[in-house]
C-alpha cells in the first residue's frame, strides 16, 4: 500500500511514533531519470506501507496532491511473472499504464483505476523467489505492552458484485465473509482475500451513511486500513494527547468496539482500530516483535 504525502520526513516521524513500526528503506530516489518521486517504507508486522512524496513539480505525486490531496495511494502486488497478467487484463478491456522495466527482471506496471473500481492497483516483477514467497500481510506486533495486527484495507463501491468478480478472475481472489450489514447497518461488506492481502468491499445500502457521502465526494476506491487492537482506550489515548481527531465511535458488541483516526490527523489516511477479545488473539499470530 502506498500512501502520497508532502513530506516523508513527516509522515514517517508520525507513523513511527504512533504505530508499533519497523523502518524499513530509507527516503531515495524513485525511478525514472530524472526521479519523479521519492519514496521510503517501513512495515506494520508484515504489512508493508510506502511513502511517496513529489521530486518534480510536474510530476505524477505532485499532480495527484494537487487533485486528490494526501492519502491512499495506489495497492502493490508482488507478482513472479507481468506480461501474462497484463495480457488476461488488457484482452478484457483494462488500461494499462506506466510500465517501467528496472532492469535484474524487475517490471512494474499499473492498472488504472478506471479499470479497477477506483484503485490504482501496481503489479511489481519480484525475480527473487525468496521475497516473493514472503508473507506482506498479518503478524501482530506490540507496542507499549498492546497487542496491533493489520486486519484489512478497505474499498468504497456502488456494488460489490461486479468487483468480485473482477478479483476472482484477475487476482485469484477468494470470498472469506459473505455480504453483511455492517456495524451501523448503512452499508453492506463482505471480505476477500486477494493474494495474502485482506480486502472488505463495501456498498452503500442507505442514502443518509457514511458510505453514501463518501463515494459522492470522491468516488470508488480505497476507503479506510483497519487494524486490530487489544485495548482501543489505550491505543487512542496517545493520538488524542497528541491533539489528533478521533471519529465515529461505536460499540458493536460485548468486548468488540471501534473508532477511526480522522484522515487529517493522518496525512489523508483513514485508519479504523477494532478492539479484539482476548479470546479471539489465538487466531492470530504470536507477537513477532516489541518496538
Amino acid at each position: 500500500m502506498s500512501i502520497a504525502v508532502a513530506s516523508i520526513d513527516r509522515a514517517l516521524e508520525f507513523f513511527l511514533e504512533h504505530f508499533p513500526t519497523r523502518a524499513n528503506e530509507p527516503k531515495q530516489d524513485g525511478y525514472g531519470d530524472p526521479a519523479e518521486f521519492r519514496w521510503a517504507d517501513f512495515t506494520i508486522g508484515n504489512f508493508k506501507i510506502e511513502l511517496i512524496e513529489s521530486a518534480a513539480t510536474d510530476g505524477f505525486v505532485q499532480r495527484f496532491l494537487a487533485k486528490r490531496g494526501q492519502g491512499f495511494h495506489h495497492l502493490s502486488l508482488q507478482i513472479d511473472a507481468l506480461e501474462p497478467q497484463l495480457e488476461r487484463l488488457e484482452r478484457e478491456g483494462a488500461r494499462i499504464v506506466d510500465r517501467f522495466d528496472g532492469g535484474d527482471g524487475h517490471q512494474t506496471a499499473f492498472v488504472h483505476p478506471r479499470s479497477a473500481f477506483g484503485t490504482l492497483i501496481q503489479f511489481w516483477q519480484e525475480p527473487d523467489a525468496a521475497r516473493l514467497a514472503a508473507p506482506s500481510w498479518g503478524g501482530t506486533v506490540t507496542k507499549d505492552g498492546i497487542r496491533w495486527h493489520v486486519d484489512h484495507l478497505s474499498l468504497a463501491l456502488h456494488s460489490v458484485a461486479p468487483a468480485i468478480g473482477f478479483f476472482e478472475r484477475h487476482f485469484t481472489g477468494r470470498i472469506e465473509a459473505e455480504p453483511h450489514l455492517g456495524y451501523d447497518q448503512s452499508f453492506r461488506l463482505l471480505q476477500m482475500r486477494l493474494r495474502d492481502y485482506r480486502l472488505e468491499l463495501m456498498e452503500n445500502v442507505r442514502p443518509d451513511g457514511f458510505l453514501s457521502r463518501f463515494l459522492a465526494r470522491r468516488g470508488e476506491g480505497l476507503h479506510h486500513l483497519s487494524i486490530d487492537v487489544e485495548d482501543l482506550d489505550a491505543v487512542l489515548e496517545p493520538f488524542e494527547r497528541a491533539g489528533a481527531r478521533i471519529v465515529d465511535r461505536f460499540e458493536f458488541a460485548p468486548g468488540w468496539r471501534t473508532a477511526f483516526l480522522h484522515p487529517r490527523s493522518a496525512f489523508g489516511v483513514l485508519i479504523q482500530f477494532w478492539q479484539v477479545p482476548p479470546e479471539q488473539w489465538a487466531r492470530m499470530a504470536a507477537p513477532d516483535s516489541a518496538p
